[in-house]
């Protein structure tokens, strides 16, 4: 087993990239930010529904309010 600093490095290097998701996901776990978690969620519930506000799926959603 080789402790270099340098080889460790290059080997860390050759991996892919995480997502976005997973490296939010990955944020959240190490900060301890969970209260973040409701508030993306209604942020993205919003999008979803002004997303679809423009299609055909538009007057079921207007029936819901």
């Amino acid at each position: 087993m080789n402790n270099d600093p340098t080889q460790e490095l290059h080997e860390a290097g050759r991996q892919p990239p995480p997502g976005v998701v997973r490296e939010f996901f990955l944020f959240l776990r190490t900060n301890k930010k969970f209260w973040l978690l409701p508030l993306l969620s209604a942020l993205l519930l919003i999008g979803l529904v002004a997303l679809l506000g423009g299609t055909a799926a538009a007057p079921f959603i207007y029936s819901l309010f």
